[in-house]
């Protein structure tokens, strides 16, 4: 596998099977996407928009950033492209996937997931029902723009898509190995979800959700309570709910708070159910930049082989890049050192999916971190 700035070229001079692209809005997208086609014919194309830049080797960047991957490599993509919206998302997830596991001919090692924010629940539903109840890991995430304007695109070759996702299954005859990290602190704050509406939380213990949550945060959203945008107050102070636990460690999966209703309900950018346990989490910066150590650690498991890499993927929630700012760049300097220098793509995104290790559950959250990473031979 190999990276390459597509920023300043589209050919270095390797021929590609298939290219995994994550761009900043800014980019020229059709006209780009045409040059890299015509530099590597016969190639797949494939990716989505990414916050604010993209993790390449040379950090934290603007641009049109590419994990190529030769046939010798012997990893093979199936992606699937589909504009859709809520209400269809999870038939065209299901069928999509039937699509990939027919073209690969065999069970995908893992599924790259990247949607448009709002209904990812319903294509890992559609995913889940086409593997009977036993699908791979998923990993991914949504995609994202600078501003939560709708900008952001999902595409597969000359096929841009504002609303719906993309679906790549992976196959490759050596492992494929993946993780899903959350890298925030659980405190002893709790409380149980008793009214939602969509991604509306709307009461906690029967008590308006942004109260309740003004609360627990010691009057972090006071100026919003009667309604406002809350996305950066609450990047270091998620809720969280335990969804396994191993040996004594607890897993929590996180959703993020991002805007306060005018009637006091929370909304995030994923899904809760009533009776859910939500736990305060508290996140820091050098947390945040050292837990794509997290994410590797548990994808190489308790024994880390020599095997080289041949690539990666760094999937990191566009809010945490928000709050870290320039230290993105150590991220992504951290993640270069954790796979030894082999070629890798990353996107900063608004949601993302994953498997924990040890599960064959996949779940959306928010404010996490997942990577896939291809062993060599």
């Amino acid at each position: 596998m190999h990276y390459s700035d597509f920023s300043r070229t589209t050919s270095d001079g390797r021929a590609s099977a298939w290219m995994l692209g994550y761009c900043t809005v800014d980019v020229p997208l059709e006209r780009v996407i045409e040059a890299g086609l015509r530099s590597h014919r016969g190639a797949r194309f494939f990716g989505c928009t990414s916050f604010g830049g993209v993790f390449t080797p040379n950090g934290f960047v603007r641009g049109m950033h590419v994990l190529g991957a030769s046939k010798g490599d012997g990893v093979q993509a199936a992606p699937m492209l589909c504009a859709t919206g809520a209400a269809r998302a999870r038939t065209e997830a299901r069928n999509a996937t039937e699509v990939i596991k027919s073209t690969l001919g065999e069970m995908p090692s893992c599924l790259l997931l990247h949607a448009t924010p709002g209904f990812e629940e319903r294509v890992l539903e559609g995913i889940e029902e086409a593997f009977e109840g036993s699908p791979p890991p998923v990993y991914g995430g949504s995609a994202a723009d600078d501003e939560m304007k709708g900008d952001w695109r999902v595409f597969l070759e000359s096929d841009i898509v504002a609303e719906g996702f993309l679906l790549v299954g992976f196959s490759s005859p050596r492992r494929v190995l993946g993780a899903f990290v959350s890298g925030y602190t659980p405190t002893n704050t709790t409380g149980t979800v008793t009214s939602t509406t969509g991604r509306v939380v709307n009461t906690i213990d029967g008590k308006p959700a942004a109260e309740v949550y003004n609360k627990w945060t010691n009057g972090s959203i006071e100026g919003q309570l009667t309604g406002g945008q809350v996305l950066h107050e609450t990047v270091l102070k998620p809720l969280g709910r335990s969804v396994d636990k191993v040996g004594s460690v607890r897993r929590y999966l996180l959703s993020h708070p991002h805007q306060v209703m005018p009637s006091g309900g929370l909304l995030f950018f994923s899904e809760m159910k009533v009776g859910d346990e939500l736990i305060l989490m508290l996140g820091s910066e050098s947390a945040l930049v050292e837990r794509t150590s997290q994410a590797t650690a548990r994808a190489f498991g308790p024994v880390k082989t020599d095997t080289p890499l041949l690539g990666g993927i760094l999937i990191y929630c566009g809010g945490c890049v928000s709050v870290l700012g320039d230290r993105t760049n150590d991220a992504a300097s951290s993640f270069r050192q954790q796979i030894a220098d082999a070629p890798f793509v990353g996107a900063s995104t608004f949601g993302e999916v994953g498997c924990f290790s040890g599960t064959l559950i996949n779940r959306h959250g928010n404010l996490m971190c997942d990577t896939v990473l291809f062993e060599g031979g």
